[in-house]
C-alpha cells in the first residue's frame, strides 16, 4: 500500500482538484444512484402525533392527580388542626373568675397563665 501522496497520485490517477485523498470519479453525477432521503409517510407523521398527544393527555392527568391529592392532604391537614384545636378546648378545665379582687391578689406567674376566653360561646 502507498504511503506517500506522491504515489497515491500514481496509483488514484490525477483527480481533476490535484488532490490525492480524492477518488477519481468515473460515472456522471446523473447516473450515480441517490439515496432516498428520509421521509416518513402521512400515516406515520399521524402515529407519531397521536402517540404525542396521547402521552401529553396522560402527563396532563398525572399533573392533575398530583394537584388535587395536595388539595386534598391540605385540606385534610387544616381539618385534623381544626379538630385538634376544637378537641384541646373541649379537654381545658376552665374555672370561671367572678371575683375580680381574686385576680388582684394573685401573683404575676399565675396572671400570665390565666387566659381571657369569650364565654358566650357554647360548647357543643
Amino acid at each position: 500500500m502507498p504511503s506517500t501522496g506522491a504515489e497515491l497520485l500514481k496509483v488514484n490517477d490525477t483527480c481533476q482538484s490535484n488532490r490525492w485523498w480524492k477518488t477519481k470519479q468515473d460515472k456522471k453525477h446523473s447516473t450515480i444512484k441517490k439515496v432516498k432521503t428520509l421521509k416518513t409517510s402521512w400515516d406515520k407523521k399521524m402515529e407519531v402525533k397521536a402517540k404525542k398527544e396521547m402521552v401529553k393527555a396522560i402527563q396532563d392527568n398525572i399533573r392533575d392527580r398530583k394537584v388535587q391529592e395536595r388539595q386534598e392532604k391540605k385540606e385534610r391537614k387544616e381539618e385534623q388542626e381544626k379538630r385538634r384545636l376544637e378537641n384541646e378546648r373541649k379537654s381545658e378545665i376552665v374555672q370561671k373568675i367572678t371575683k375580680i379582687h381574686k385576680l388582684k391578689k394573685t401573683k404575676k406567674r399565675q396572671l400570665r397563665s390565666i387566659q381571657m376566653r369569650d364565654t358566650t360561646q357554647v360548647s357543643k
